[in-house]
């Protein structure tokens, strides 16, 4: 089972909004959907990274530590793409053509 960067994803979704429900609008996925990827993905750890059982959640000890790690891996991974993703949006230029031809 592979963890992907999309899980990571959801989980700091989920840590900022408190709330599975309202981390799942922000993907336009369903609650279930997000839930099990999170599941499963804290199954792959072997770390519970919220406590359910509170209403807004809350983050544990070890999901903190967690969550710090995947930022700086999302930060290391916009690192590596910045610039590809920058010299995709530039517009590309043709010589314009010469005047003087004959």
């Amino acid at each position: 089972m592979l963890i992907t960067l999309r899980q990571m994803q959801y989980v700091l979704a989920v840590d900022e909004q408190k709330s599975f429900s309202k981390a799942a609008k922000l993907f336009d996925v369903d609650q279930s959907t997000l839930s099990q990827q999170i599941k499963l993905f804290e199954a792959r750890l072997g770390v519970e990274i919220f406590d359910r059982s509170y209403k807004p959640l809350l983050t544990t000890p070890e999901g903190r530590k967690v969550i710090n790690k995947i930022k700086e891996i999302i930060e290391k991974v916009e690192q590596l793409i910045g610039p590809f993703k920058a010299a995709q949006q530039q517009p590309i230029t043709l010589p314009s053509p010469s005047s003087d031809t004959k």
